[in-house]
């Protein structure tokens, strides 16, 4: 019987399709990711119109390019403490269908494609710390379980706690 040497799972080889491309980004000292199809781009923010008695997480919006979108501080709704940003925010646009917004984020972490996708209830996260209604499976990364999260859920879960007066940007 032969064996084959095994190549280590760092090293995706070249004819493999990744199982996943995510966007990796912290918030809180945690660490997060999103499929890429997800992920619009990262978007600072120097001038925001702040919305008075709007949520708790909706900070303002911004106009991007010309579309005008909601900055939403996601913490929240993960089961974090929420934050009142600086006058200038980092954010990930993030889209799903016509659900569009700018979630602010303490840093991005970059782009990766990963071979392995845990799913939601693995065993091995178990003891992860993750809002488990928002998560669709969990990465390996820097030696730790990094969720991957739902993206339509978490618009739908904003778009639903954001009120009649600034909805979640809807574009073409």
């Amino acid at each position: 019987m032969s064996t084959s040497p095994s190549v280590p799972a760092t090293h995706a080889s070249p004819e493999v399709t990744p199982a996943l491309r995510a966007c990796l980004f912290s918030l809180a000292g945690s660490a997060f990711a999103v499929d890429v199809r997800s992920a619009r781009e990262v978007a600072v923010f120097d001038e925001i119109t702040w919305m008075p008695r709007a949520p708790r997480h909706l900070i303002g919006v911004a106009n991007l390019r010309g579309t005008i979108l909601p900055i939403v501080d996601i913490r929240s709704t993960l089961g974090m403490a929420g934050s009142r940003p600086a006058r200038s925010v980092r954010t990930l646009v993030v889209r799903d269908g016509t659900l569009m917004v700018a979630a602010v984020v303490d840093s991005v972490l970059g782009l990766e494609p990963f071979e392995a996708v845990l799913p939601p209830d693995n065993p091995a996260a178990a003891r992860a710390r993750a809002p488990r209604q928002f998560v669709v499976g969990w990465i390996s990364w820097a030696a730790e379980l990094v969720p991957v999260l739902d993206i339509p859920r978490l618009l739908v879960a904003l778009r639903t706690t954001v009120g009649a007066g600034a909805p979640v940007q809807e574009v073409a």
